[in-house]
């Protein structure tokens, strides 16, 4: 349990420091440049960051189960890293290829492909950056994996705010998201070969784990490019039927209601490699109690952050983004909703990719993609964003109960019907309680931000130190594994 602490910590920390780095990027970036052009730069990262994802093969999972499973043996694990490099290597050289091909050809529209020209050329360093992150991981190293993150989007948030102020504008933004994976891809590579007792294996031994590597990270690669549609279609949908301020006004939805995930996003990144090699093991019964520990911070941290956010998304909109992205209120509450259901889910997938659930996790989020789309397609034009934040909503509790089934039928343990029934009550009551004492104030959205997030936090945690949820032992372990890690 220390272990696998520690790892939370180290992911939490990374987790914690880019969410910081985007608070800090969006609202200047959008107010450097226009609405319409931040809905260009939305609708362009939304499309390639599913490109990005089909030339990576989910070889970052991959890589980091197939090294949690051999941590052991030097030979193999040198095996799997080697064979997951030259994989990802080869991936980006057919994927730049195919996009070469795609934008002569004319099938790219003519706005949109000197950006794509971009940010392609940065496909090698990206897929190599991801694969070493794994191998990290797979050590159980996280916390090397999570500084090289934070390098790259703390280089690429200085570069790109620079850029667009001195005029180069959207351009500009994405020169910087390339030269930040061709950088920080180089500097992986030998922090790898300098701090790691990686060694590059002979073309004999590339076969030995080639097919299964290939194989399990095109099952994620279903999953993975499921759940990315599953964030990004809406905002493609809502970019073709309502064009470029309406898309602007929902990417300001979708990124607040994004960031209150990233406590079941820390759990999930954690969760796999350890679930893996506790299978291997055969200790189903830590499995167990690992689950019932990321449902329960899965939840607390929801509803403090989701909750929070749902009372206060007026005058966050209007302080954040400025007071023409207001009227995205309400599509952010119908996303956070949505977002509750989801990062709950989040902390249990994990353990089903690892333990022979795989193929029935990512078939799930595709059904979710499914709905997710034909609504989207229904209700977009007619309803604009509002509808994309209820289609979305849909698809999201949609993936929630199919994950649900699966867990029924795997041999863990559901977590106790009673048990979850308390903890959500606790929680609604400090929702109940905090959006009434916001209601009755009158204060300007500045001073309401500035004052209600701290009202929130204590009166959360009053509420759940009294229902013992968060007690004081927890917190003196956390501070403990946290001073002996570092």
């Amino acid at each position: 349990m220390g272990s696998l602490l520690r790892s939370i910590f180290s992911i939490f920390s990374g987790k914690l420091v880019g969410l910081l780095i985007s608070l800090v990027f969006t609202p200047i970036l959008v107010r450097i440049i226009s609405q319409s052009d931040y809905g260009l730069y939305a609708s362009v990262l939304a499309g390639f960051s599913v490109i990005t994802l089909l030339s990576k093969g989910g070889l970052f999972d991959a890589t980091r189960k197939f090294v949690a499973e051999n941590n052991s043996n030097t030979a193999a694990v040198s095996s799997v890293i080697s064979t997951a490099l030259v994989i990802c290597i080869l991936y980006a050289v057919l994927a730049t290829v195919v996009i070469a091909a795609v934008i002569q050809s004319g099938l790219v529209p003519s706005r949109y492909a000197p950006f794509v020209w971009i940010l392609a050329t940065a496909l090698l360093f990206t897929n190599i950056f991801t694969t070493v992150r794994g191998a990290f991981y797979g050590f159980q190293r996280e916390s090397v994996g999570e500084v090289l993150n934070i390098s790259r989007r703390l280089l690429y948030t200085i570069l790109a705010l620079i850029l667009a102020y001195v005029g180069y504008d959207v351009v500009g933004v994405f020169i910087s998201y390339a030269l930040s994976f061709i950088i920080l891809g180089i500097i992986a590579i030998f922090i790898l070969f300098k701090y790691s007792s990686f060694s590059i294996s002979g073309s004999q031994q590339l076969h030995t784990y080639a097919r299964e590597i290939a194989q399990y990270g095109g099952f994620q690669l279903i999953g993975g490019l499921s759940a990315t549609l599953l964030y990004k279609a809406d905002i493609m949908l809502v970019a073709t039927f309502r064009g470029g301020i309406s898309t602007a006004l929902y990417q300001s939805a979708i990124v607040p209601a994004e960031m209150i995930w990233f406590v079941p996003s820390v759990i999930q990144l954690a969760f796999l490699q350890r679930s893996a090699s506790l299978w291997a093991e055969d200790n189903i019964e830590e499995i167990n109690r690992n689950i019932r520990l990321g449902i329960k911070y899965g939840i607390l941290s929801l509803t403090l952050f989701g909750g929070g956010l749902f009372v206060l998304s007026e005058p966050f909109l209007a302080i954040y983004f400025g007071g023409e992205y207001t009227s995205a209120a309400l599509t952010l509450k119908l996303l956070i909703l949505g977002t509750f259901f989801l990062g709950i889910s989040r902390t249990v997938v994990p353990v089903l990719q690892a333990t022979g659930f795989v193929k029935e996790s990512e078939l799930v989020t595709f059904g979710g993609l499914i709905i997710n789309v034909v609504l989207n397609v229904l209700l977009i034009p007619r309803y604009g964003i509002l509808g994309a934040g209820i289609g979305t909503t849909i698809s999201y509790i949609a993936i929630f109960f199919g994950n649900v089934t699966i867990w029924i039928q795997s041999p863990f343990d559901l977590v106790s019907l009673r048990w979850v029934s308390r903890l959500i009550l606790v929680q609604a009551i400090f929702f109940g309680v905090f959006a009434i004492i916001v209601d009755i104030s009158n204060f300007s959205p500045l001073v309401t931000l500035a004052v209600f997030p701290a009202v929130g936090f204590f009166i959360f945690s009053g509420v759940n130190f009294y229902a013992g949820y968060i007690p004081k032992s927890t917190i003196e372990d956390h501070l403990k594994a946290r001073i002996d890690y570092l």
